[in-house]
């Protein structure tokens, strides 16, 4: 079975997601528009932010951000997480129009990652392009480009990562779908976490809900 929602709502159900795993509302609000921006191209946006929200659950995000005064940039927890990685990338885009290479160490699920070179790419009006593996995503204002081996693009981890300004004038896929189907399995995580956003109940609570037994009216 699978539900087909709209990037809207993807958008708002992976950001509270990301808030019920532990990430702080701004990574949250980086979550759910990297879901909707793959979403967009028909690619799997969702499955993969929801596999990464799974593996940082009840775990102290920060050992996952990257320490970017080293190159490549390195996390302590060992793997890069994709969303906080984005946020940094988009970060220091405007480095990255002087022609400077971004290197990443090893990271999870990279295609997140080009969701937010993406954004970067349109805010910018240029072309950025992430690689890893055997595949390159180019993103240009208004479309993207993938070259070389599609599976890759569904890695969960990674050694190394690349980003950078490109100069490119290829043939572009624009944003392809309004709305994106999403299997039972991934809505049901999804929900899972956004359930830990809200606080469990309590007996004060459940005496404190509805009329009561008094009518002051």
């Amino acid at each position: 079975m699978s539900y087909r929602l709209t990037l809207a709502e993807i958008e708002s159900s992976v950001r509270k997601a990301a808030r019920g795993c532990g990430l702080d509302w701004g990574l949250a609000e980086e979550a759910g528009k990297a879901a909707r921006w793959l979403a967009a191209y028909n690619l799997p946006g969702p499955e993969s932010a929801l596999a990464q929200l799974q593996e940082l659950a009840a775990k102290d995000y920060r050992a996952f951000m990257p320490q970017n005064s080293t190159s490549p940039w390195q996390a302590s927890g060992g793997l890069l997480c994709p969303i906080i990685t984005g946020a940094a990338l988009a970060d220091h885009s405007a480095q990255m129009l002087d022609a400077k290479v971004f290197t990443l160490g090893p990271t999870a699920f990279p295609l997140l990652l080009a969701a937010s070179v993406g954004q970067a790419a349109r805010r910018h009006r240029t072309v950025f392009t992430t690689a890893w593996g055997e595949v390159q995503i180019s993103c240009f204002e208004n479309g993207l480009s993938i070259d070389g081996n599609h599976d890759d693009l569904l890695l969960a981890r990674v050694d190394t990562v690349s980003c950078r300004q490109d100069d490119l004038s290829r043939p572009q896929q624009p944003p392809s779908t309004l709305a994106y189907a999403i299997d039972e399995a991934t809505v049901k995580g999804i929900d899972e976490l956004t359930c830990k956003i809200y606080a469990p109940a309590t007996e004060a609570s459940r005496a404190g809900a509805g009329a009561g037994l008094t009518d002051n009216d």
